[in-house]
């Protein structure tokens, strides 16, 4: 299955100490097959690198796929990773090959695999050292050539001590970890990605910018940004929606932590989709840790109060990287 060219968005942009670093490593382990483990905040671009690292390496004219662990409850993702056979389940009405088949002779991107439960890191082993995998409702086994990068924004490490990820599926999808610093550590970077969204965004919104004053580009340099790469991005879309001259000013520039939604005022050059995960997502992140909080930790306790079942309370806690035990030890 031939892949996609790569995209002109395919690039890393900067000239910092810690970019030129990352460029030689990624030329270093892009044209062997080992698995890459990517880690990071989120919005530092843990794709986009896994995307480089694969148009570089010789698996470059084949698939590279695209995985994200935590969108997916643990049937879906299973059936999305090994597809089935017909008449496997009810609503099999027809062969699913699944993402391990389309990555066959590619690579296959496991976006924050922490997110992905115990049992389905066991099939995932099993695939890796194997090198082949059986669709749900299959008799046989189908083999399978896939380079594996992983990426995530916990620290596995400290999620195999708490019993929450394999150690021995650690070790295999560790074989060379590549942790990307946050934005707020490569300040220097910022004038060059600035302008790089510029020229991406301006003919979505019809205006003819040429670039930043200097008083802007020391507003955006010195944010710390807790969005990383992706922040930047969404301030610089906002910046052309509002910018009446050729050049971006710093009051052109909204840099707060809610100014997507603030004051009844809401940031329109957003997608719909994003702007409701965010809100939802900081909401139950909130919600959940003033919850565990008023019961010390007591999840029982706390999913009796939400009305929620006590599963869905602990799967919330993980989703949104919140330690329960750290609660146990607090006083209200």
């Amino acid at each position: 299955m031939q892949g996609r060219q790569p995209r002109k968005s395919d690039v890393i942009i900067g000239n910092s100490p810690w970019i030129k670093d990352l460029f030689e490593r990624i030329d270093m382990i892009a044209p062997t097959d080992i698995s890459v483990a990517i880690s990071g905040e989120s919005g530092t671009g843990k794709e986009l690198v896994a995307r480089t690292i694969h148009n570089l390496s010789k698996r470059r004219n084949a698939s590279f796929v695209v995985v994200n662990c935590a969108a997916l409850t643990e049937s879906l993702l299973e059936d999305e990773l090994f597809g089935h056979v017909r008449g496997a389940f009810t609503d099999a009405s027809r062969d699913r090959p699944g993402l391990f088949s389309e990555a066959d002779g590619g690579t296959l991107f496991l976006d924050e695999v922490g997110e992905m439960s115990i049992g389905l890191q066991a099939k995932l082993l099993r695939v890796l050292q194997e090198q082949e995998f059986r669709r749900v409702g299959a008799d046989e086994n189908t083999e399978v050539d896939i380079r594996l990068v992983t990426a995530t924004n916990r620290d596995l490490q400290e999620e195999v001590n708490r019993g929450q990820f394999r150690e021995d599926l650690f070790y295999r999808i560790n074989v060379f970890p590549l942790p990307l610093v946050p934005l707020r550590s490569r300040p220097d970077d910022i004038p060059l990605l600035a302008q790089h969204f510029l020229m991406k965004h301006r003919d979505k919104v019809g205006r003819h910018v040429v670039g930043f004053t200097p008083a802007a580009l020391e507003k955006l340099s010195s944010w710390p940004f807790p969005g990383n790469i992706r922040e930047l991005e969404n301030r610089v879309h906002q910046a052309l929606v509002l910018v009446q001259d050729e050049y971006v000013d710093a009051q052109d520039l909204v840099l707060a932590v809610d100014t997507h939604v603030s004051n009844g005022l809401v940031d329109i050059a957003r997608p719909f989709r994003d702007l409701k995960r965010e809100q939802i997502d900081r909401f139950e992140k909130n919600y959940t840790k003033k919850l565990l909080r008023a019961h010390e930790g007591n999840v029982a306790a706390a999913a009796r109060q939400a009305g929620l079942d006590r599963k869905n309370l602990w799967a919330m806690a993980k989703r949104h990287g919140i330690n329960v035990d750290e609660y146990r030890k607090e006083k209200p």
